[in-house]
């Protein structure tokens, strides 16, 4: 494996900077997608809810009339909905900028993917622990539980193959394609994908002491392996050349940006503790 030449070394850091910066926004924007959809929706049947930094916990109690089939199967479904449709329309705007070189298919990316995690790690985790989530709609339909655990099991392959299906648009997410040639591609997936993934993890670990946040812990798991395949089949992606025949700039730290994500934490740490 060839090492990276120029400026190549510290642009895979500053490109772990950016991956950082929109991994940890994309979270944010999607935590806050789908509790509120949730919250909405809760509210229209009276139902009460009171949203922490680590979990959106229902007042109403579970013996409360205001339950039923269709309160209940509205409520815990309503997030999922929202963002699968939330999905699909920003596929198409990350197809539009697909070609083009620059930060906002990064952004794109992770609220993808995030979108995509919380809807398959909540069903997964919800079932397994008993929890509030999608999973709830099963229990109110009386499904039985041997088919639940078979609809997990069928969740978990559906995260690996899934998966293997964002390695393209994770290398095509590249800030300048010069940094998804052939020689280059693992030291890219490293950045941009797997040491983002760990430095984002511990800080939303820690953003959310002295509470152990199980769910939103559990979605790191699940969300590591729908990058796991990447490291695999990073190679097999055909990737347009980059036209820029020149060497790569030397990229400045963005510290803006990093001021504008501390505050964003910082804050949402103090409204919802």
């Amino acid at each position: 494996m060839a090492l990276p030449v120029n400026n190549d070394i510290h642009n895979f850091k500053i490109l772990t900077v950016h991956s950082v910066i929109a991994y940890l926004f994309g979270y944010l924007v999607v935590f806050f997608a789908y509790n509120s959809i949730t919250i909405l929706v809760a509210l229209f049947y009276d139902i009460k809810t009171i949203l922490y930094h680590h979990k959106l916990l229902f007042l109403t109690s579970d013996y409360s009339t205001l339950w039923n089939v269709d309160s209940a199967c509205y409520v815990f479904s309503a997030g999922s909905i929202f963002l699968a449709l939330a999905i699909l329309a920003l596929i198409r705007v990350y197809k539009y900028y697909e070609d083009y070189e620059g930060l906002m298919k990064i952004f794109l990316f992770w609220i993808i993917l995030h979108s995509i995690n919380r809807i398959i790690g909540f069903f997964i985790a919800g079932t397994i622990w008993d929890l509030y989530a999608s999973n709830v709609v099963l229990d109110w339909l009386y499904v039985e539980y041997w088919l639940r655990i078979l609809f997990v099991v069928g969740a978990i392959f559906l995260i690996f193959g899934i998966g293997s299906k964002t390695t393209k648009p994770l290398l095509r997410s590249s800030i300048s394609f010069k940094f998804v040639e052939s020689r280059k591609r693992l030291f890219f997936i490293w950045s941009q994908a797997f040491r983002t993934w760990f430095i984002a993890t511990v800080i939303i670990f820690l953003i959310n002491l002295p509470e152990y946040a199980y769910m939103e812990n559990f979605l790191s798991v699940t969300m590591f392996f729908f990058l796991f395949p990447s490291y695999f089949n990073h190679q097999t992606i055909p990737i347009p050349l980059s036209d820029n025949k020149n060497e790569e700039p030397k990229y400045p730290i963005p510290w803006r940006n990093i001021l504008y994500i501390s505050l964003l934490l910082l804050l949402f740490r103090l409204i919802f503790s």
